[in-house]
């Protein structure tokens, strides 16, 4: 019954929540945070993070190990958004099927993190050009555009207050 897992989870996970990712990420005892290469690992593992193999207790723990490295690598502007889903990962892989109050806390976890998936995936457009579609139950309102590093033009135009 992990697939049910994997339904609750896919709310967070498709915002953004791997067979063998775990070498193919380097498998590095000591990782900091690397933007450029949290954007190339997000870009060749899309699909990873979109819908994670957690069918065998081995897809379940290479899946939770690429969340984790995601969560080293991951730049400080999403570092804790993304540290919400690595929870959101880590509580459905502790659900005991049939339990339900197991099952509840998956779905309330799944729930909470949809702002967390919802900013990841904002951020992963903006900064890495990778698209990974969501899918949440509340609805998310748009991020704001990233503050210019330069001095802005004026807010309204002339034809606008002069109306």
């Amino acid at each position: 019954m992990l697939p049910r897992a994997h339904r609750y989870v896919a709310i967070t996970a498709t915002a953004i929540t791997l067979t063998g990712v775990a070498t193919a990420c380097g498998g590095d005892d000591t990782v900091a945070s690397d933007a450029g290469r949290f954007c190339a690992e997000a870009s060749a593992n899309t699909d990873m993070i979109v819908d994670p193999p957690m069918a065998t207790e081995a897809q379940l723990t290479a899946t939770l190990d690429f969340y984790r490295l995601m969560g080293e690598l991951a730049p400080i502007g999403i570092a804790e958004q993304w540290g919400d889903l690595v929870a959101a990962m880590e509580t459905a892989s502790s659900l005991v099927p049939g339990n339900e109050t197991s099952e509840q806390e998956v779905a309330m976890t799944a729930y909470a993190t949809e702002r967390s998936a919802y900013e990841v995936k904002v951020w992963l457009q903006r900064n890495c050009g990778v698209d990974i579609p969501i899918t949440t139950i509340a609805p998310q309102e748009p991020l704001p555009p990233p503050t210019p590093t330069q001095p802005s033009t004026a807010t309204g135009s002339a034809s606008e207050t002069a109306g």
